[in-house]
């Protein structure tokens, strides 16, 4: 490995480091631990964040686009995730994704190669939407350090009665 990709790795570690970092702060303070606990969830699982906050549609959008963009990728490729050796940005890229990622990395071989019946022209398409999927997630999760949390929903007061009108 040559001190180009060494060095470019170590930086995109550290910027994922710094992603995760305003998540595990978020968690020590007063009043954000809500917020904390939703930004390091969106990392675990694309959309559930925006759930934590109370935001249901808006986490139902981004689950099903993140997730179908993943589900599509991996299914070009057969369901296998790319390693280091394949292509290092699409294997760093691929981890915005989360514990679904790290649950293809353990459950699948990490050679990826077109599915069967596929032409190899469409190899790295699939590995570009697992890539892409994985970085918008981390867009989405920025999203949520300006998201406010939808307050507990309040029972209404009943009805004020009616005045009586004074017989006449």
């Amino acid at each position: 490995m040559t001190i180009r990709f060494r060095s470019l790795s170590f930086g995109i570690a550290l910027f994922f480091l710094l992603l995760a970092s305003y998540g595990v702060a978020s968690l020590f303070k007063e009043g954000e631990r809500r917020r904390g606990a939703a930004y390091l969830i969106a990392w675990l699982f694309p959309g559930a964040g925006h759930f934590v906050m109370g935001k249901w549609a808006k986490g139902g959008f981004f689950l099903g686009l993140l997730g179908g963009l993943w589900l599509a990728g991996l299914w070009i490729v057969g369901f296998k995730s790319v390693d280091w050796d394949e292509n290092p940005f699409y294997y760093v890229g691929q981890f915005g994704s989360g514990l679904t990622m790290l649950g293809s990395q353990v459950l699948f071989p990490a050679k990826s190669f077109p599915r069967e019946g596929l032409h190899l022209s469409w190899y790295d398409p699939g590995l570009l939407y697992i890539c892409c999927a994985g970085l918008l997630n981390l867009v989405v999760m920025l999203n949520l350090i300006e998201v406010k949390a939808s307050p507990a929903a309040k029972p209404e007061a009943p009805p004020a009665p009616a005045p009586e009108k004074p017989a006449a």
